[in-house]
C-alpha cells in the first residue's frame, strides 16, 4: 500500500510520520486529538487538513506540542525532538497560514 505524509497530536505530542492510514501512528487511541497532512519542502512542514481517521488537528493543540519541544518523527520515540531543528506551518481551514516558531 501507499504510504503518504501525516500526523496527528497524541498526548500533547505532535508525531510526523509516512503511514497509509493515521490510525498506523498510534499508540493510545484515546489520547489522539487529531491529524492531517503536511508538505515538507526541506526547511519548512507545513500541517494541513484532516485525518479521515482522527478529524482536524486545533491551531492550539499543533502549537503547544512545538512550544512545548514534543516533535517527534515516530510514535515510539518521545526523546528525538525536532521541533527547534525545522519550521512549522499550520494551514487553517480558510487557508490563513500561521508560523509556529
Amino acid at each position: 500500500m501507499d504510504v503518504f505524509p501525516k500526523y496527528i497530536i497524541e498526548d500533547g505530542a505532535l508525531i510526523i510520520s509516512k503511514v497509509t492510514f493515521h490510525k498506523d501512528m498510534v499508540i493510545e487511541k484515546d489520547l489522539v486529538r487529531g491529524g492531517g497532512m503536511y508538505n515538507y519542502d526541506g526547511e519548512t512542514f507545513t500541517l494541513y487538513d484532516e485525518s479521515s481517521d482522527f478529524g482536524r488537528a486545533s491551531l492550539e493543540d499543533v502549537q503547544k506540542a512545538v512550544d512545548n519541544h514534543k516533535v517527534f518523527t515516530h510514535q515510539y520515540d518521545d526523546e528525538h525532538d525536532i521541533s527547534t531543528s525545522y519550521k512549522f506551518i499550520y494551514e487553517a481551514e480558510d487557508g490563513e497560514l500561521i508560523k509556529l516558531n
